[in-house]
């Protein structure tokens, strides 16, 4: 679809009520292959590749990652959804929400960035050249708990050998959303916050700053789990996503859930 002298490339599949699926940095929609086929039977799937990301065109103006969700939402004609998002992904779900509450319709924050939030590591990596940088990427903590499963990380690498590296490259036009760590009590949404046990701390940092200042919120450990839970506890991540959707993901404390 064309979006703001550029395209964006999305899947979607199912009928009712809709489902988005919004990846993380460096990755594209394939991070979500297990669970859309899993909940196209049930739902209207959606996952797309964020501007920068994947199959959609580098960012050329001014923009913003949550309007272009939305453009992606208004396109495919539906009102109000279901939004998952991992890291990067939960921080565009986050804005839109923030921004658009009567279009969410539920929220599930995996090992989730947040605007205002300043990390302890820095997300360019090292390197004189793309080739550099994106082995050093590669080689970051953040994917140490899909490494030790070559078939996992395997789909890892296709997906960060397809990035552009336009990010580390270029100045990134995003529309600044600093305020959003601010924002979090405009967040209406019943929501999951999720982060793997073995993730790093600024994630679990993160987390505890969403479950206590997002008015529906509750926190879901997963033990033995890395960042990149969709891919490292596929199973969980569908169980989880599932209660999210039954509407029994909101309130109460930290809880504990299998990683396999």
């Amino acid at each position: 679809m064309a979006r703001n002298g550029g395209h964006l490339f999305f899947r979607t599949a199912g009928k009712g009520e809709a489902l988005v699926l919004v990846h993380g940095f460096a990755l594209d929609h394939r991070l979500w292959s297990g669970q859309f086929d899993h909940f196209q039977s049930g739902f209207r799937v959606v996952a797309y590749d964020c501007r920068g990301f994947g199959r959609s065109s580098l960012p050329t103006s001014s923009y913003s990652p949550a309007d272009d969700l939305g453009s992606v939402l208004d396109h495919l004609g539906i009102a109000e959804a279901h939004l998952v998002g991992l890291s990067m992904g939960g921080r565009i779900a986050i804005n839109f929400a923030i921004a658009h509450p009567e279009r969410v319709s539920s929220l599930c924050l995996m090992g989730s960035d947040v605007g205002g939030y300043r990390f302890s590591f820095d997300w360019d990596p090292p390197g004189d050249t793309f080739e550099a940088m994106r082995a050093a990427w590669l080689a970051h903590a953040v994917f140490d708990g899909v490494r030790a499963t070559p078939a996992l990380f395997r789909n890892v690498e296709a997906m960060v050998n397809d990035y552009s590296g336009f990010h580390w490259r270029a100045d990134d036009p995003r529309r600044p959303d600093r305020d959003a760590i601010h924002l979090l009590h405009r967040v209406t949404a019943p929501t999951s916050v999720v982060v793997g046990e073995n993730d790093l701390p600024d994630f679990h940092v993160v987390a505890g700053l969403l479950a206590d200042r997002i008015p529906r919120a509750g926190l879901t450990t997963v033990p033995g789990a890395g960042h990149l839970l969709p891919l490292e506890c596929a199973d969980t991540c569908r169980a989880l996503i599932a209660c999210q959707l039954d509407g029994s993901v909101a309130g109460g404390g930290p809880t504990e859930t299998g990683s396999r």
